[in-house]
């Protein structure tokens, strides 16, 4: 039985060699490399399909002069981003929460909470921008690619070593840095 897992831990460590050197792409933002692991096409599917999960969970404030407000002012934003090209969405949510958070792909949402202690349009036109950055440096690709690989390690820690203790503890490491990688896209 040793040499089975020898042998599986030795073809996930090829595995995740061929994802780590194909998953590389360049940073719409930046210029740098970025490791990814989906393209842009899915980035949009995956957009497509979050966006119907947020609007069953939270309504659509019902404005049409807010919306179509928001939204123009999204949309001039959205011309001098760094993927101007994508179609970008700007809603505004039914929630008295103080937020405003961005799907990839282009979906980039503010609840009626956060507009309440606007005091001009330049104050939503930073929330709004804030939102954009992380869609137009594929943030959330970025994260999600990173949590797949992280998956890859656990799986290959826990066959190499035969013990579930060190693929969760790997796994709990893993989730630990996601965390503070999503801090530091915030930031």
């Amino acid at each position: 039985m040793g040499i089975v897992k020898k042998y599986i831990s030795l073809a996930l460590v090829a595995l995740t060699i061929v994802v780590l050197s194909s998953g590389c792409a360049t940073n719409p933002v930046s210029g740098g490399k970025d490791f990814v692991l989906m393209s842009e096409d899915q980035e949009l599917e995956m957009g497509r399909q979050y966006h119907q999960e947020v609007l069953k969970e939270m309504p659509v404030y019902e404005d049409p002069e807010l919306q179509a407000y928001v939204n123009r002012i999204g949309q001039e934003l959205a011309k001098k981003s760094h993927r101007h090209n994508l179609i970008y969405r700007f809603t505004v949510l039914d929630s008295p929460t103080v937020n405003a958070f961005a799907l990839p792909g282009g979906y980039i949402y503010i609840t009626r909470g956060i507009l309440a202690y606007m005091n001009s349009e330049a104050h939503l036109a930073g929330v709004l921008g804030h939102e954009l950055g992380h869609v137009t440096a594929r943030h959330s690709v970025r994260q999600q690619s990173t949590g797949t690989l992280i998956q890859i390690l656990g799986a290959a820690a826990t066959v190499g070593t035969g013990s579930r203790a060190v693929g969760d503890l790997s796994n709990m490491l893993g989730s630990a840095l996601i965390s503070g990688y999503g801090r530091k896209m915030e930031l």
